[in-house]
């Protein structure tokens, strides 16, 4: 006859902050403190170090696209895939090759489209640019 134990179940996870256990003596208090309230922010500052900087928003990339100088450049909007209906409030331009100034359209940004235009009168762009909810 084998001896097997079964497993014990763990125990549920609860929320250190939103329901704090009773606490009825200094040493309660104290073990609270230094245990579970020092485990909870432990683990809070290591899950906000690996947000980067996509995860913090909702939004698209569009990766190196040239913007021809003094031209308006339409946009595919890939919310309509991720966000359906969604039309970004602005955007930040992450990598830039040439000097040119990159500002929105004078077309207004649809479902379909966002649009930028490039104002340089002499030099072609190369942008990556991120569009955000």
């Amino acid at each position: 006859m084998t001896n097997t134990k079964r497993p014990q179940p763990r125990p549920k996870p609860t929320n250190t902050i939103r329901n704090p256990p009773k606490l009825t003596s200094q040493e309660s208090i104290l073990k609270y403190i230094e245990v579970d309230l020092w485990i909870w922010l432990r683990n809070l500052a290591i899950n906000i170090l690996k947000i980067n900087f996509r995860d913090n928003f909702q939004g698209f990339y569009v990766e190196d696209i040239t913007i021809p100088k003094a031209t308006e450049l339409a946009i595919t909007n890939q919310f309509k895939t991720i966000y359906p209906g969604g039309i970004p409030s602005g955007r930040i331009i992450t990598r830039q090759k040439g000097d040119a100034l990159i500002i929105d359209g004078n077309t207004p940004w649809t479902e379909q489209f966002v649009y930028l235009t490039n104002t340089s009168p002499v030099s072609d762009a190369l942008i990556t640019v991120f569009f955000f909810k």
